[in-house]
């Protein structure tokens, strides 16, 4: 697996040009209401969709933002399904 970090306009991107396969919601730890997005790569590689301002792990204080951050990117959010 190769790490493969993007910026929401670099997903975007990757997603538009059928890069990007899907994603994953992380909760953050620690957190009860802190999400991450893992994005998961056609050609194995993963990634955490970073903060254009710190390169740091993007995060969500809800699951509505995250599944709105995806939506922006191009994702379709139909369900959320648990472990």
């Amino acid at each position: 697996m190769t790490e493969c970090h993007r910026t929401p306009d670099q997903a975007r991107r990757d997603y538009g040009a059928g890069l990007l396969k899907s994603a994953v919601l992380v909760r953050v730890p620690m957190s009860r209401t802190d999400w991450m997005i893992r994005l998961l790569g056609r050609k194995g590689d993963e990634g955490m969709l970073l903060d254009v301002a710190t390169l740091e792990p993007a995060v969500y204080r809800s699951l509505d933002r995250a599944a709105a951050a995806l939506e922006q990117i191009g994702f379709a959010v139909e369900r959320l399904q648990s472990a």
